[in-house]
Formats: structure tokens, C-alpha cells, sequence
């Protein structure tokens, strides 16, 4: 049971690190359109996904942790478009992009506080 518990913490940790990895490359390769992930595993420097893109075994990839370390084949290293975005760039433009609509919006609360203060305005200025 507890073996099991594991496998499914491994596996959605795994998961997590795929989605990123698909994220990089979607950022870096303009003509990326498939991501096939043929291994995963834990080794002593970390844990290693491998891969290849487009449905072509000639571009391969291994990567890391949060795409720390990304290694590819000569082909797929002549796809990717220059300078690279980091994992962390990518992730901090798409927060930053997604957090301005956020800060613009308001809560249900705010807006009949603000409903509550107009009213009161209109029912003091008829009262003059």
C-alpha cells in the first residue's frame, strides 16, 4: 500500500516535470508542435526525462529538475530560437501577464461595498 502511495507521488512529480518541460519548449522552438516522452527516471544527480519532438526520434532531449539542465540532439538544438528562456523567464512572464487582469477585478464584497458607499452618497445628497 505504501509502495503504491509512492508510485503516485513519483508519477504526478513526474507528470509536473513533463508539463514543464513541454512549456520550455513550446517558448524556444518555433516549430514545435509534439512532445513524446519515452523514459523518467531517478538517478544520483537528480532525475533525467527523456524525449523526442514532432514525431521525430532525431529530436531528442534529455532534461532535468525545472529544466535546469537540458540537453539535445544537434537537430533539435539548430530549432531552438535564440537567446533560450529559461523555465523560471517563462514562468515569471506568464504570472506577471496573468496577475494584470487579477489586480483589476474585484470581489463581490468590494463591489457592493461599493454599491453600499454610492447609495449612501445619492441618500445624503437628496437629504440637502
Amino acid at each position: 500500500m505504501q509502495h503504491q502511495e509512492q508510485e503516485k507521488k513519483d508519477q504526478a512529480f513526474f507528470n509536473e516535470q513533463k508539463e514543464k518541460v513541454t512549456l520550455y519548449l513550446k517558448h524556444n522552438i518555433p516549430d514545435f508542435n509534439t512532445v513524446t516522452f519515452t523514459n523518467e527516471e531517478f538517478n544520483p544527480i537528480g532525475i533525467s526525462i527523456d524525449g523526442y519532438i514532432n514525431n521525430d526520434k532525431n529530436l531528442s532531449f534529455t532534461a532535468g529538475k525545472d529544466v535546469k539542465i537540458f540537453s539535445s540532439s544537434e537537430e533539435l538544438d539548430k530549432m531552438f530560437q535564440e537567446p533560450r528562456k529559461g523555465y523560471d523567464e517563462i514562468i515569471e512572464k506568464e504570472e506577471t501577464s496573468l496577475e494584470m487582469p487579477r489586480k483589476k477585478t474585484k470581489s463581490i464584497d468590494e463591489i457592493l461595498s461599493d454599491l453600499k458607499s454610492y447609495e449612501d452618497q445619492i441618500i445624503t445628497r437628496n437629504k440637502i
